[in-house]
């Protein structure tokens, strides 16, 4: 397992300047959204506002691993609540891609990037 979370880390890093790894969380509690059009589809992400430094919400895309799975993800708000960390909240159709069970809540550690 410890190759295979080595081999994610490094392509996440080769095609982003910066990978971050936190928590996931399901749903925007702790979001502030940036009001993106429903044609962006079902698939989000909101991130640590210091962490999206020149990232555009509601066009930008992150994408996301967490137990050798992977989705892709619009930018779509703020986690306020995620200040001074590398986590992220994910909506329920982008958290069900990478969920092992739907139990989960939370998933840690998920590595993430901008793309």
């Amino acid at each position: 397992m410890f190759f295979n979370k080595s081999l994610l880390a490094a392509a996440v890093l080769i095609g982003s300047a910066t990978a971050f790894t936190g928590t996931a969380t399901l749903g925007f509690g702790g979001t502030t959204t940036c009001g993106c059009p429903a044609s962006n589809g079902p698939v989000a992400v909101s991130v640590p506002l210091a962490l999206a430094a020149g990232q555009r919400c509601c066009f930008d895309t992150v994408t996301a691993f967490y137990n050798s799975k992977n989705v892709t993800a619009i930018y779509a708000g703020n986690y306020d609540d995620g200040v001074g960390t590398e986590n992220i909240e994910l909506s329920d159709f982008a958290f069900g891609v990478l969920e092992d069970n739907s139990s989960q809540t939370t998933l840690s550690p998920v590595t993430w990037a901008f793309d």
